[in-house]
């Protein structure tokens, strides 16, 4: 990077570098002030003498330098705040980077990442101007929408400098509006490559191989997905099917222009249009690389199987079936996640699992995965994400 500094993300691993300066960069998380101090105590050890600087994003936190001084750390760092609130991952994408804040509201009831999200949007009508529509829907929701009406009321936006508002209507939804979707496998391209490969910060990380590369003892690569690719802008959003066509589509055209090229003259008006075709050639071989190795995940049985459970659960055809596909994948240590995603899918569109059905259920998930995950479960649980079906009795006969 510019300067010479080095950029690594923050685990428990010893630092590796030669530099005398550190610098963290961090949200404010109990289990990353483990990592820090673990470095720390690590360098010490060694008779490292190095500077530590800590910025917290957006805010510190009280509970988080606590545990700084609890494990005799925080008297050798330089403390300070980062009001990083946004990040933009596309040209039309804004992220809060809050990754734990559903289960932190709902579970924790810790309610301050609603209120990162109403000062970012407050900053964003500084450079935008005063937002005049705006739209909750949801608990959560109507709480940022009063925040940031208090905001505005505290530190107004000056309309008469900004003109016209660019951004004419704020909608801000709960994400317990809809549970069922996120529990769903995602079926169009960027969805899939998400749901096989996990796309982190606008690129995913696969082996050289899967791009038509010689294999180098599983070398990874870093593939851009944004925006700028303008297949990608093109294609993001179709179902992969459809997907599939497009590009097997595209590669025809490509193949005929250049035959046409080799058997016929050409103007160079034409010779120009076929050059800048061939520009978008490292585009299409990208994207006929990962869509070719999404079909060969997307044809395995267990694959069309989750399909279809999902669909029998989502259209309520058979309760029965449901409960033993799920008990049958965690008989067979399927992934944990996919389990519970499926489990709570099965909750969300029968308010709730039987009594005898759910104790089963979580019985069984903490013999065959651990205990270890008997706190996940609860979380579930307290959130209503899974959950016991609620029995209600009516009597016609008169209370005398």
């Amino acid at each position: 990077m510019e300067h010479g500094a080095e950029l690594h993300h923050l685990n428990s691993d010893p630092i590796e570098t030669n530099s005398t300066k550190v610098v963290y960069l961090v949200q404010t998380q109990l289990h990353l002030m483990k990592f820090i101090s673990s470095h720390i105590h690590n360098d010490t050890s060694k008779g490292l003498q190095r500077e530590y600087f800590l910025y917290f994003v957006p805010r510190r936190a009280v509970a988080c330098e606590k545990l700084l001084e609890e494990e005799k750390v925080h008297n050798l760092l330089t403390i300070g705040e980062f009001p990083l609130y946004s990040v933009p991952l596309d040209e039309d994408i804004l992220s809060f980077e809050l990754d734990l804040s559903y289960k932190e509201c709902v579970t924790d009831g810790d309610t301050t990442s609603l209120w990162h999200i109403a000062n970012a949007i407050h900053k964003l009508e500084f450079s935008f101007g005063l937002i005049p529509n705006v739209r909750a829907k949801g608990k959560a929701s109507v709480r940022v929408a009063d925040m940031l009406n208090r905001m505005q009321a505290e530190e107004p936006v000056n309309s008469t400098d900004m003109g016209v508002p660019e951004i004419n209507t704020l909608i801000i939804l709960d994400r317990e509006l809809d549970m069922v979707t996120p529990m769903c496998t995602q079926l169009t391209y960027e969805g899939l490559l998400d749901e096989l490969l996990h796309i982190n910060n606008g690129a995913v990380e696969i082996d050289t191989s899967i791009m038509g590369a010689n294999q180098q003892d599983g070398k990874k690569m870093k593939v851009p997905l944004n925006s700028t690719d303008k297949l990608f802008r093109e294609t993001r959003d179709l179902n992969f099917e459809v997907v599939v066509q497009v590009l097997r589509q595209k590669a025809t055209s490509m193949k005929q222009d250049y035959t046409e090229m080799t058997t016929t003259n050409q103007t160079v008006s034409e010779l120009k249009d076929f050059v800048k075709k061939l520009n978008s050639l490292p585009e299409m071989t990208r994207h006929i690389n990962l869509a070719q190795h999404l079909s060969t995940l997307t044809s395995k049985p267990s694959f069309l199987g989750r399909l279809d459970i999902e669909h029998t659960i989502v259209e309520a055809e058979s309760y029965d079936i449901c409960f033993e596909h799920i008990e049958e994948m965690i008989h067979k240590q399927e992934p944990l996640v996919t389990v519970l995603r499926l489990l709570t899918l099965l909750s969300v569109t029968n308010a709730g699992l039987p009594k005898r059905h759910f104790d089963y259920l979580r019985r069984e998930i903490l013999h065959s995965y651990g205990f270890e995950h008997m706190s996940t479960l609860n979380n579930l649980e307290k959130a209503g994400l899974v959950k016991k079906q609620v029995l209600l009795f009516f009597s016609l006969l008169p209370l005398v």
